[in-house]
């Protein structure tokens, strides 16, 4: 019997990890090569040598499942207002997203060490109820005026004139007025812009200025 014979011989029927040698392949630059199948039924083309000295196992269904055995269940517990449902599992079997439920009753995908870490807490609502918050504990009413929108005078994109409080009118007159404790004024029309302008102005000076004078002289020691 040849010596290749005496391989071929030793070699069929082995198993490998979840591999068993069927028979030999074509070798490729004298490198031989077995026919094997796998214990998920799948069949594979390895080098001897691979298979000797341990680099082959399986057709990679072991390595798809080596991941899946490491991966840390979350499934059931509870981060914030979200509550782990089921593994996103990607397509070489590992899981870095989990699908949540929150409970405002939107589900999403969250990372697994943002949950853990408590990076994320909620769908999104959470950090959204903490913006508003936050908005309403910076703005300030007093007798139905916002404090921080007269102390800014900023026009709004929205103001076509260039000059918060003034419009033009359909006969090309400008009109001025001015909101103050929940009431507007209207300051009167003119024939030039510059005039309503300065219309506003003075009315700025004479009800938002004393009452911004008022309001920080009655909060400068809260």
């Amino acid at each position: 019997m040849s010596e290749n014979n005496n391989k071929e011989s030793e070699m069929l029927g082995r198993t490998f990890g979840r591999l068993v040698v069927l028979e030999e392949a074509k070798p490729v630059k004298s490198r031989r090569r077995w026919l094997c199948r796998c214990s998920c039924g799948r069949e594979t083309i390895v080098w001897e040598s691979h298979l000797k000295n341990g680099h082959t196992k399986s057709c990679g269904c072991f390595r798809k499942e080596k991941p899946k055995e490491k991966c840390l269940n979350l499934q059931g517990e509870r981060y914030g207002r979200l509550t782990v449902l089921e593994p996103m599992i990607e397509k070489n079997g590992t899981v870095n997203y989990w699908k949540c439920q929150c409970d405002c009753g939107k589900q999403c995908f969250c990372h697994k060490e943002s949950l853990r870490s408590g990076t994320t807490r909620s769908c999104g609502c959470l950090q959204e109820e903490q913006r508003k918050e936050n908005m309403r504990n910076a703005i300030h009413f007093v007798d139905g005026t916002c404090v921080e929108r007269i102390a800014c005078r900023r026009t709004f994109s929205n103001n076509t004139s260039g000059h918060r409080g003034v419009y033009r009118r359909e006969n090309n007159r400008w009109r001025a007025s001015i909101g103050f404790q929940g009431k507007k004024y209207y300051l009167g029309t003119f024939e030039k812009y510059e005039d309503a302008v300065n219309a506003r102005l003075e009315a700025e000076k004479e009800l938002y200025d004393s009452f911004l004078c008022n309001y920080q002289e009655q909060n400068k020691n809260v």
